[in-house]
């Protein structure tokens, strides 16, 4: 007697597109639009209008920037090494100092 073969789709994990925009980078950009939005709308009470659009512009040109330059079509935490390599130098090297047998120096 054969079983049934049941597709599962178990293999399909995609964080899928909006827009030709990779899965949560999506949510980053809506949010520092939204958080834009509002703070030109604070503004406007004393600014001039150049000034509001401008600071109002500024969350939303900077997540863009951060997500076209650094997330947008890398590889899975590509900004965060490359953050790691700016800071410490070692984000994607094996780290310089290691023993030549692990298990004889694991004790000290």
């Amino acid at each position: 007697m054969s079983r049934n073969v049941i597709p599962t789709h178990a293999g399909d994990d995609s964080d899928g597109k909006i827009w030709g925009i990779e899965g949560i980078n999506i949510l980053f950009l809506l949010a520092s639009g939204m958080i834009g939005l509002g703070l030109a709308l604070m503004l406007s009470h004393k600014h001039d209008p150049a000034t509001c659009v401008i600071m109002g512009a500024l969350p939303f040109a900077l997540t863009a920037l951060y997500i076209f330059g650094l997330r947008q079509g890398k590889p899975k935490s590509f900004d965060t090494d490359l953050l790691e390599t700016l800071l410490c130098g070692d984000g994607w090297m094996a780290p310089g100092k290691q023993p030549r047998n692990p298990l004889r120096h694991a004790g000290s």
